[in-house]
């Protein structure tokens, strides 16, 4: 039976040229999902761990070294957590601290620190790795610093700076520019020579004005620096050592010609030496913060990627169900033959399984190849965001399951060929099948309906109720997936009940057109279960473009507004005047959409919620910073995350960031709670009643407000501060103390480039005295990459969708024909040209395209949405349908049934009249 099967085959080639065609699509599908999810992968490990350079590792402290979480006490240092011994590990083979030190950098050999202050650009100070080999910048000059009195200094820096390689730059702390006199002619600066250039391609420095390595030993000296500044004595600074720096993460890689065992044993050592450190891989980083962004849930773009896949080998079993289905129907002369001779139904059935095998493993081998072959044009042109990943996965999974489901899909059409009788190769029988949907098939698809809604409702409802620390947000997606399929199988099953019904009042209009109308539309009515094998091809295709447009635009709205809760402002200058000419200065700047003064406060917290007894050592306290907020600002230079655009007089608003991050010196405060507070005057950082505090000072010398307000939360950070507090102006007049601390906030046009901004900024800041340049626009920017990168590939896979939808309505199409193909010889037999026979065809397809369209659209809208909802666990999703999307989905859809009539209506018009009589005998 294998020859004879082979032999079919080979003479039916251009017959199986669709169903090859429809397997080889799905395939491709397939395997360019897994090829864009290997690069979605890699590019958000890239965006997401910029700062661990090349290492595999990063040991964190468990409690922020920030002003704002820091109790009364001892400094954690990388001594005292133990980060100092983590390069004296067997097989730690390279150590990085990833503290900076803000400095100010002047070319040459400057006379004093005030000198080199006052000409310089500030940059950040940063420590080289112990074996140069995982730095979080690259060098693209010279080489990196190996010793005491060597620097690499950023590329644009060094520009500024009008140096390169071999020349000396001094370098100062930016504690010296606010330093008393005294305290400022005790700090000499430091002197280094430039050995080599550097480019920071995630500009993770460009904000501080670029990046200077430095040795060890001159990181220490920069601290030093800043000790004097202070007027600290000089027996304490000169007793300051490495081990003494504030612990911060410092990030390592181990030997690579380890084993796994190897460097689970090395991490065991370094963990023993850890105090209150967190020990994670740079993969384990990259998921945990997709899942911070997301509040919990799983990573969106992993979980995107999977689902994608799911849909892929769906509609591709259809399709190629289709497909065999027209396989069959051309053969059933051929397979009456074989039963004539002898062949039995077991043989028949097991022949056509056996072609469907070898159709898949050739094709879905050729769709696999051609999806690998496509990416690696793509990234050899260079396209933004594309690259070849190879992996096994996305190799053998296509291969396999589009076999499965090649031998699936066709298992239907084996059937079929068993119900062909030895009589039909006497006499062929007619094809066409009886109309109606049977009684079993409308009860089956009711209940599978209903299933599925159930379990989409569901899973939405458990998505809503799952806290973003819950370690079930996977489960409301497992729910949500096979729901959908439930309801899409429920709606193709029952397409011969309720298309030719949504369609008959688009017939009526149609027939209004003439003849081939008249005809169309009766062909839709009287014909159910060959519209329904078109109508469902088209509505497979529809309804997967419609559940990724709206699913990504749902995911896109939601993602845009978690940026705005966790980076509120975009950008800001601190410690200035913020008198109206800097504002004017900061506004005239390419890029900046808007910017305004706000006032600030320093604020003491006591955890019990009340106002905080400075004096009493035992009350655990913590300091944050307190903004004065206009109405004319929210919306503008901060996210509208506030719930109004009238903050209420009397009221303090909390980040409900705070009980997610905050440590157990923070008040756990809600909506209609009071919080005591202690509201200080404050005009640097230097005269904070924090760094006043933990100096000694005379805290009493400082303008104090007492008071106590009722609690708002809402969803903001203001800088890098999780546990900011606002308030309104006339909350701010009614404490009766100057802020005295101004900052200018920053709104920045979406599609400013962020490098050239920074530099903007930058130079513009040097000339205010004292201030500081912060921002989270670059974050923005890193996270739009990230849904670029993620749209690109969604832009791919409904391009796809696409073409299966056409290779779906082309095959079934195919099979109408071949039905009808009496039915058309008659139509020319009294009459009809070639040319109205092609018409009524279209006619056929723009109604079914209407049809399916409409379906589509309301079916994949309704998919996006829940799977927006359950794979964004713990968040509340935004509803934001893309009409513009779903515009171009119906023209599409139309196009693609058009140009899927063509060739059944070259095959309709070649059948000649005469077939009608000689059918007719």
């Amino acid at each position: 039976m294998w020859s004879i099967t082979r032999g079919m085959m080979k003479r039916s080639r251009r017959t199986l040229v669709p169903a090859g065609i429809a397997i080889a699509i799905a395939s491709l599908f397939i395997s360019a999902t897994l090829l864009l999810g290997n690069v979605l992968d890699a590019q958000s490990v890239k965006q997401f761990t910029a700062e661990y350079g090349n290492a595999e590792y990063s040991a964190t402290p468990d409690y922020p070294a920030s002003p704002s979480y820091q109790s009364d006490g001892d400094v954690p240092t990388l001594a005292s957590t133990g980060l100092e011994d983590i390069a004296s590990v067997n097989g730690v083979s390279d150590v990085r601290y990833s503290g900076t030190e803000p400095v100010i950098a002047s070319a040459g050999a400057a006379s004093s620190a005030s000198s080199a202050a006052s000409s310089g650009y500030s940059a950040s100070g940063i420590e080289v790795s112990t074996k140069a080999g995982i730095m979080p910048i690259d060098l693209a000059d010279g080489s990196w610093p190996s010793k005491p009195g060597e620097a690499a200094l950023d590329s644009d820096l060094a520009s500024k700076l009008g140096v390169s390689v071999g020349g000396t730059v001094s370098l100062v702390s930016t504690a010296v520019d606010s330093a008393a006199a005294d305290d400022a002619a005790a700090v000499s600066p430091l002197v280094v020579r430039v050995t080599g250039l550097t480019d920071d391609p995630h500009e993770q420095y460009s904000l501080a004005g670029g990046s200077v390595t430095l040795a060890a030993d001159d990181i220490v000296e920069l601290e030093r620096q800043n000790l004097l500044a202070i007027g600290t004595p000089q027996s304490d600074v000169d007793s300051f050592t490495h081990g003494d720096i504030t612990a911060s993460a410092v990030y390592f890689s181990l030997d690579s010609g380890m084993s796994d065992s190897q460097k689970n044993d090395a991490i065991g050592q370094i963990r023993s030496k850890l105090r209150s450190v967190t020990v994670t891989s740079r993969t384990d980083a990259a998921d945990a913060y997709l899942r911070k962004l997301n509040g919990g849930g799983v990573n969106p773009v992993v979980a995107a990627i999977l689902v994608f896949a799911i849909l892929a080998m769906f509609v591709a079993a259809l399709v190629i169900a289709n497909t065999f289905r027209v396989l069959v129907t051309q053969r059933r002369r051929t397979l009456a033959l074989l039963r004539t001779i002898g062949a039995s139904k077991g043989q028949v059935h097991r022949s056509v399984l056996t072609e469907g095998v070898v159709l898949g493993l050739e094709y879905s081998a050729l769709g696999t190849a051609l999806a690998y072959a496509i990416v690696a044009i793509l990234a050899a042109a260079k396209v933004q965001g594309i690259e070849l990943i190879p992996s096994a996965s996305s190799i053998l999974v296509p291969i396999v399951f589009a076999t499965l489901i090649t031998v699936l899909a066709s298992s239907g059409a084996a059937r079929l060929a068993t119900s062909v009788t030895p009589m039909e190769a006497l006499r062929p029988i007619d094809a066409t099948e009886k109309a109606g949907i049977k009684a079993a098939r409308a009860v089956v698809s009711v209940l599978l309906l209903a299933g599925g809604l159930a379990l989409c409702l569901s899973a939405v409802r458990m998505a809503g109720r799952i806290s973003p620390s819950s370690n079930d947000y996977a489960t409301p997606l497992l729910m949500a997936v096979p729901g959908c399929i439930l309801v899409f199988i429920g709606l193709v099953m029952s397409t011969q009940a309720w298309i030719p019904w949504l369609l008959s009042g688009l017939g009526r209009l149609v027939s209004l057109t003439g003849a081939s109308g008249t005809i169309a539309a009766a062909n839709i009515r009287k014909n159910p279960r060959r519209i329904a094998a078109t109508s469902g091809a088209l509505l497979i295709g529809i309804t997967l473009v419609a559940t990724v447009a709206t699913g990504a635009s749902c995911a896109s709205a939601t993602v845009n507004r978690e940026l705005d809760s966790h980076y509120s402002v975009d950008a800001s200058i601190t410690e200035v005047a913020a008198d109206p000419a800097q504002i004017g200065q900061v506004k005239a700047l390419d890029g900046v959409s808007d910017a305004q003064g706000i006032a600030a406060y320093a604020v003491t917290l006591s955890a019990k919620g009340t106002v905080p007894d400075i004096s009493d050592a035992d009350d655990a306290q913590s300091y944050t910073a307190m903004y004065v907020i206009p109405d004319s600002a929210i919306g503008s230079v901060v996210s509208d995350t506030f719930g109004t655009r009238h903050l209420e007089d009397g009221v303090v608003y909390v980040s409900d960031a705070m009980h997610t991050t905050k440590p157990n010196t923070t008040p756990d405060v809600r909506t209609g709670d009071s919080l005591g507070m202690v509201v200080t005057s404050t005009r640097s950082d230097q005269d904070s009643l924090y760094a006043t505090a933990f100096e000694g000072g005379d805290v009493s010398t400082i303008p104090q407000a007492q008071t106590t307000l009722p609690v708002r939360t809402a969803s903001f950070a203001i800088g890098d501060d999780d546990c900011s507090l606002a308030i309104s102006e006339g909350t701010a007049r009614s404490l009766g103390i100057d802020p005295g601390r101004h900052d200018i906030w920053i709104g920045v046009d979406k599609n400013a480039d962020a490098s050239d901004l920074i530099d903007r900024l930058t130079t513009l800041t040097r000339d205010f005295n004292g201030s500081n340049l912060t921002g989270a626009f670059i974050f923005r920017k890193m996270f739009d990459t990230v849904i670029d990168i993620a749209m690109k590939a969604m832009l791919a896979l409904l391009s796809v969708a696409v073409i299966i939808a056409l290779v779906g309505v082309a095959n079934t199409l195919s099979l109408s024909v071949i039905e009808r193909q009496r039915e058309s010889a008659t139509l020319r037999a009294i009459g009809m040209t070639s040319g109205q026979l092609r018409a009524s065809l279209a006619w056929e397809s723009v109604l079914i395209s209407v049809g399916a369209g409409l379906a589509g659209l309301v079916t994949g809208g309704f998919f996006g949405w829940v799977g927006a909802v359950t794979l964004l666990t713990g968040t509340s999703v935004a509803f934001a349908p893309n009409w513009a999307i779903y515009g171009g989905i119906v023209l599409l859809s139309l196009v693609a049934a058009l140009l899927a009539s063509v060739l059944p209506a070259r095959r309709a018009t070649k059948v000649p009249p005469v077939v009608a009589l000689a059918d007719a005998d």
